[in-house]
């Protein structure tokens, strides 16, 4: 509904034009890959915090990483894509093939739109599925629950998991696909942009 929009936006920021790219070439070869994957804002909006936190990106830096990259897939990925700039890995179809990259070394996932087939190619990588939510525990993943009321001790708690999984990584192929992006035009920006009652664009 339009009252969950507008609460987003009072949240977690009103969606604005941000040049960012898609598809899987946005994983690094030599930075930690988080992937957060699924329907809640809220996990994803924390993770994307933590993995700026300067004692975190040192911490990635200790394990040999050059930093940390936070990538999304399906309807997570669209609200972290339009108001925070996070690049999008792919869509729904395209889960199992980023871990198949060799390069996640976590996936994050909450609510809704999570393959029961991602267990079993994790395992067959250095990957960790991470699941988040009480709705969703899929035996043979990790589970930790997330809490609003700590949200920013979770998610720091998800982050360094990923980041203890890098040194296990092995070989890597991410193909060299990046497809640049202009998203985040929401219906604000639209009338902003087109001058809107009082011209809002062309004033100082």
């Amino acid at each position: 509904s339009m009252l969950a929009t507008d609460i987003s936006d009072i949240l977690f920021g009103t969606p604005a034009p941000v040049l960012t790219e898609a598809n899987l070439g946005v994983l690094s070869e030599d930075m930690v890959n988080i992937v957060i994957h699924g329907h809640e804002p809220t996990l994803s909006e924390m993770i994307v915090a933590a993995v700026q936190d300067p004692d975190l990106i040192e911490y990635a830096r200790s394990k040999g990483s050059n930093g940390i990259n936070l990538a999304g897939i399906c309807c997570t990925a669209n609200e972290a894509l339009m108001r925070q700039g996070v690049p999008l890995a792919g869509n729904f179809l395209q889960q199992e093939l980023a871990i198949l990259t060799g390069a996640v070394e976590a996936m994050v996932v909450d609510v809704q739109c999570i393959m029961q087939g991602l267990v079993p190619v994790a395992d067959q990588f250095h990957t960790e599925l991470i699941t988040t939510s009480h709705k969703v525990k899929i035996t043979g993943a990790t589970h930790i629950e997330f809490d609003e009321h700590h949200a920013m001790e979770i998610a720091k708690r998800i982050v360094r998991r990923a980041i203890d999984r890098f040194p296990e990584r092995g070989k890597t192929f991410i193909p060299d696909i990046h497809s640049p992006m202009v998203p985040g035009f929401s219906h604000e920006y639209i009338d902003y942009a087109l001058g809107g009652l009082y011209r809002g664009s062309f004033r100082p």
